[in-house]
């Protein structure tokens, strides 16, 4: 039977029935276990299969490295191997059930396709409907992620049923896969529908509809790519092109970086079972020191014992090169270091906070069992900050310095590597010369030769080498040849080391001598030969055999990638011959500058590239500088800008754009100072502080007016009006966007229009001015998707939905925030990503969904910190802080917001301060301590006035009215928010406005002016329902202030409807907060026993709360309840308690009030 909108064969009739002629005699349905692979292009089926029962997963395996879901096949549906048809349809198919299905050779398929019409009329209708779906699907790529994700939905329930028992199991992987978009993404999607009642998740992995118009309105205008195909195919592939999905949460790469094994690795047997029986012993640090002389093989015990040992290391082997003896670079410091070790667990780029970066490099490594090796250390110093804390990650140091303070202090035990000893020492020459070498028969020759040599290993090697290299060469040749006098004296091992390296070089040809000479010119430790070859002015494929023949007389060790590393004993021999023997050094390093200027200029180039030479493009910059070739210092500096900026590496590039200024005004370039001037703002742009952002970005301003660039002009506006625009001078901000728009409009730049628009919408934004936010937001959204800017258009899309989250529309908000996301995880932009998040999480905050938003501010606090953002943190930890406060968490909302309080200090982002000072002084206001909350809110209000934030200095001044009024300053409260409303009615701020009329109620109220306050507190309710605002508060003001003028019987329904409304969307304490109001009303309507059940539970939370003048407020009402139900004891106690809390709040009316009552009752 089939399954409702399941279709059967149409036509000509391509189900089994039509193929049973092709079935082979005597031939049985194949059963497929689930995941079971059917066919895929490297095993071949030979046949096709009509399925019986069952269901496949067919993927597309021509999109790239990415394999991916196009369609989800069910019975009566052909799959297998159609090649013959089309070459472009060699797809790969497995079980995503247990299925069985009828086998159809593919001989005798074709034979009969050939003969019989409808045979043949059935396969070209199924690929006809396969190039079909291709097209629409491409139609569907273009389609937010809700909308892919809801046409999928309305097509398989059409389909297959999906309240149907025997639909196809969806897990959130293959759903992700088929919408082209990432688990998290499309988890989230699913989780907002289920919330609204459009989806309902009846089982594991099973989804009924429930509302299919609203998820037809979600799919929108692409609706009708829902509907099943005419033909027997699946309707869509995968987006093409689309890359692989980024790691599901939580889940971190797992690296293997050991290098290459020493293929003959000989006589260390003893220092192998040493370090192992280390590892095995219950009581001992987690960290081995391994040391000895230089060249001693030291790095190759502990890569070999690593190869031996890998699956103990599941999590990953990380190897970090410290250059502790580097002849041409600096020892990496602990923020190098420490960076190069999380971007190998997954983290873009860390930030420059050795703190920070401690703390997540121990968070991310907790509880994994890692291997990191940490070769070349230079001393215990460098050393110690990278010891983890856990036992589950084992570190190998290797180092030529003596390293036992690390010992001394318990954080390491430490190994010395002697030289070999004598018969492991002629155990390596054999291994090297090949035991099959009549050479190696000679073991009195090779022993003197090892002697020769102090049985140093590298010494060994490169003798035994060089006689692999001389067929002709006797071993006691050699031994004579290394007694020379000028060679060394026997017994020094590193006199043999470098009396070895000497006849290594002497043994290369020419042309390898000239190669290894420019190696000692080359940047760094590593280089490609592509590198080498621009360094020699000589086709890489020369390069390439220059390099196999260094690498044979072991001068390099071979690298993935491929990279070649050098010694750096070897690096400098390298250099002291480079600089005596080679004339053209000075052409050299010109070629080799040329090399990295025109690959880093180069659009195409990838990222990868860039990570892989971050370190070397540091280094060619300053050679540049330090050999005078100043114009190729600040262009390459001008290059490597942009792409290091993407890529976070913001140490790196200052460095270099410091590099490339100094360069530039060497030579007096006028229009390349400006260049670098206004990278260096951008960068403290971006990293603080704001001040030297404005500075540099100011002069750049200035270089370029005077040059009439008007190019140079435009950037520099933009950037000047972020910058104003964090330091919290938003007509500033505004003036130099609007200009800089103006300029890109004329020049026709499409991106930097783009980029302005936006800047107009944060400006906006940040403004409260929510219509133009969402204008310039919609502008740029468009500017951005007709040029195909999805970096862009995700920022854009952020943007949308903080306006919406503002405006009110939290759902439309989510949607546009999860389309934002996807986006970022297609294009693995971490930063990217951390913005989205912080996005959700507030959105989620306001939903009242606590614990996603809790779970994406803390990611989105980690992917800012992981990638240098500190503006990006400090706003995560006022969202965090956010998150707390309405969770009535006022500790840990303290905590988060003085951690955001430290980080706009730090970075004088005045706003921010402003906003969190703010953020403070409400919080302690809410825990009823007012002389702190009025301290710090003055604070707010002094820097909101200076900067000219009107909207941050009416919300100021709004709660410094409601401290004054509990502080029974009436006057004074009266004046504050009358000044708030002004200022928010001028700037056509509602919501703001709302807040203010709510406040107005209550001073209202304290005055004794009952009508004015019901005045006020309408007029606060009708603006919230006319943005659809939560009017819990404003409900409760109305309550009160019917309550207040003995209308009890009115005031009844507001209160009631209040405590539903804060039970459902509001803080606990703003929940008991509204219990206090409905008891007193039941009071006055003599219904005491309801009255005390609800004033004990508001007492109970403001307990657990910490929120003390409310608690006053209860015991109050708990005491009056009383009285009025003959407890005269009882309410007086109630009653003394209250007036003690509210003196420890200072409430001085509501403790004279209190005081009254117990007076009168006495």
């Amino acid at each position: 039977m089939s399954r409702r909108g399941h279709r059967r064969p149409q036509g000509g009739g391509a189900g089994v029935g039509s193929f049973r002629s092709l079935v082979d005699e005597g031939a049985r349905p194949r059963v497929f276990r689930r995941n079971e692979t059917i066919c895929s292009p490297l095993r071949p089926a030979n046949r096709v299969y009509v399925i019986d029962y069952g269901y496949a997963r067919e993927y597309n395996t021509a999109a790239g490295d990415r394999e991916a879901i196009h369609d989800l096949r069910g019975d009566g549906d052909l799959i297998g191997e159609l090649a013959f048809w089309s070459p472009s349809e060699r797809v790969r198919v497995d079980a995503l059930t247990e299925l069985r299905a009828w086998p159809i050779d593919m001989r005798r398929l074709r034979e009969h396709a050939s003969a019989s019409p409808s045979a043949a009329t059935a396969l070209v209708q199924e690929l006809f409907a396969r190039n079909v779906a291709a097209r629409r699907h491409e139609a569907l790529a273009r389609a937010p992620v809700a909308a892919r994700l809801a046409v999928w939905l309305l097509h398989l329930d059409e389909r297959y049923g999906l309240a149907s028992e025997s639909a196809p199991p969806l897990s959130m992987e293959t759903l992700a896969d088929l919408v082209g978009s990432s688990p998290d993404v499309v988890q989230r999607q699913l989780q907002q529908w289920v919330q609204r009642g459009w989806l309902v998740r009846p089982g594991y992995r099973r989804l009924r509809i429930e509302d299919p118009p609203a998820l037809r309105a979600a799919a929108g205008e692409w609706e009708q790519l829902s509907a099943p195909w005419t033909g027997r195919v699946t309707p869509f592939l995968t987006r093409p092109g689309a890359p692989a999905d980024p790691l599901p949460i939580g889940e971190l790469p797992k690296p293997r970086q050991l290098p290459a094994d020493v293929p003959d690795f000989t006589g260390r047997q003893q220092s192998l079972d040493l370090l192992t029986a280390w590892l095995d012993r219950p009581r001992r640090t987690n960290t081995m020191v391994v040391q000895g002389l230089p060249g001693v093989g030291k790095t190759a015990l502990v890569t070999h014992w690593g190869h031996l040992h890998a699956e103990r290391f599941p999590d990953g082997q990380i190897v970090i090169d410290l250059r502790g003896q580097s002849p041409s670079q600096p020892p990496m410091n602990t923020v190098e270091a420490l960076g190069q070790i999380l971007r190998s667990l997954g983290v873009s780029e860390p930030a420059s906070d050795e703190a920070e970066l401690m703390l997540l490099y121990r968070s991310r490594i907790a509880g994994r069992r890692l291997l990191l090796i940490l070769d070349n250390a230079a001393d215990p110093g460098q050393v110690r900050p990278l010891l983890p804390g856990s036992k589950d990650c084992v570190v190998l140091v290797t180092s030529r310095t003596r390293m036992a303070p690390l010992r001394a202090t318990g954080h390491a035990d430490l190994m010395d590597l002697p030289v070999l000893d004598p018969g492991n020492a002629v155990a390596l020459l054999v291994a090297v010369l090949g035991e099959g070498s009549p050479r190696a028969a000679d073991r009195d020759a090779l022993a003197e030769l090892a002697r020769v040599c102090s049985y140093h290993p590298f010494a060994l090697r490169i003798s035994a080498a060089k006689l692999a290299e001389n067929p002709g060469m006797s071993v006691r040749s050699r031994v004579q040849e290394l007694r020379r006098p000028d060679r060394l004296l026997v017994g020094d091992p590193e006199e043999a080391f470098r009396s070895a390296l000497d006849l290594a070089y002497e043994s290369l040809s020419p042309g390898q001598r000239r190669a290894f000479r420019h190696v000692g010119l080359l940047p760094g430790r590593d280089f490609t030969p592509e590198v080498l070859a621009a360094a020699l002015g000589a086709p890489v494929s020369e390069a390439v055999a220059a390099v196999e023949g260094l690498h044979r007389a072991y001068l390099v060790e071979p690298m993935p990638g491929p990279r070649y590393r050098v010694h750096d004993l070897v690096k400098r021999l390298a250099r002291e011959l480079g600089r005596h023997a080679e004339a053209g050094v000075r052409e050299a390093r010109a070629r080799l500058l040329d090399h990295y200027l025109a690959v880093a200029a180069d659009a195409e180039t990838p990222r990868e590239w860039f990570e892989a030479e971050r370190r070397s493009l540091v280094s060619a910059v300053r050679l540049a500088e330090e050999s005078g070739a100043h114009g190729m210092a600040w262009r390459l500096a001008e290059a490597v800008f942009e792409p290091f900026r993407r890529l976070r590496f913001y140490e790196n590039n200052l460095e270099i754009q410091q590099a490339g200024l100094t360069s530039a005004m060497q030579v007096g370039n006028r229009r390349a100072i400006a260049l670098m001037r206004g990278n260096l703002g951008s960068i403290h742009r971006d990293i603080g502080p704001s001040t030297l952002a404005a500075r540099f970005i100011g002069e750049a301003l200035a270089d370029y007016t005077e040059l009439e660039d008007s190019v140079g002009r435009a950037r520099a506006l933009n950037d000047l009006a972020e910058v104003h625009g964090i330091a919290g001078y938003s007509e500033d901000a505004l003036t130099c966007a609007g200009e800089a728009l103006e300029l890109y409009r004329e020049i026709g730049d499409l991106t930097g229009v783009a980029g302005c628009l936006h800047t107009l919408s944060r400006l906006h934004l940040s403004q409260e001015r929510y219509e133009l936010a969402l204008h310039y937001a919609g502008q740029a959204l468009d500017v951005r998707e007709e040029i195909g800017d999805r970096r862009g258009t995700a920022q854009s899309l952020i943007i949308l939905a903080r306006v919406q989250q503002n405006l009110g529309e939290p759902n439309a908000a989510l949607s546009e925030g999860l389309e934002a996301l996807s986006i970022c995880h297609e294009l693995g932009d971490e930063h990217a990503e951390a913005e989205t998040l912080l996005c959700l999480a507030e959105i989620y905050d306001l939903l009242r969904l606590p614990h996603d938003a809790q779970r994406d501010a803390e990611r989105a606090l980690a992917g800012y910190t992981a990638t240098g953002d500190q503006h990006g943190c400090g706003r995560a930890l006022c969202a965090l802080g956010r998150i707390a406060r309405n969770g009535s968490r006022y500790d840990e909302a303290l905590a988060y917001y003085e951690q955001a309080l430290a980080v706009q200090v730090e970075l004088h982002h005045e706003q921010g301060k402003a906003e969190t000072l703010g953020d403070i002084g409400l919080v302690h206001w809410r825990l009823s301590d007012y002389l702190r909350a009025d301290e710090y809110l003055n604070q707010a209000l002094a820097i909101s006035r200076v900067i000219h934030d009107e909207p941050v200095e009416a919300r100021m001044l709004n709660r410094l009215a409601r401290v004054r009024r509990r502080q029974g300053l009436l006057q004074v409260a009266f004046v504050y928010a009358l000044e708030a409303l002004d200022i928010v009615q001028g700037i056509g701020n509602r919501r703001a406005e709302a807040d203010v009329q709510e406040t107005l109620a209550y001073t209202y109220l304290s005055l004794g002016l009952h009508k004015s306050a019901l005045r006020a507190a309408k007029a606060s309710l009708a603006i919230r329902e006319e943005l659809r605002a939560n009017r819990a508060s404003a409900l409760l003001s109305i309550a009160q202030a019917l309550l207040t003028a003995g209308r009890p019987a009115a005031a009844l329904g507001p209160a009631r409807e209040t405590v539903e409304l804060q039970n459902e969307t509001g803080t606990r304490d703003r929940w008991a907060a509204a219990l206090t109001t409905l008891a007193m009303v039941l009071l006055d309507l003599d219904r005491g026993e309801e009255a005390l059940l609800y004033a004990r539970q508001a007492r109970d939370v403001h307990l657990e709360c910490g929120t003390r003048r409310d608690l006053g407020c209860a015991l109050r009402a708990l005491g009056l309840i009383s009285a009025r139900l003959g407890k005269r004891g009882a309410a007086i106690a109630y009653l003394a308690e209250a007036v003690r809390t509210l003196e420890e709040v200072g409430d001085i009316a509501e403790v004279q009030r209190v005081a009254e009552e117990i007076r009168e009752m006495a």
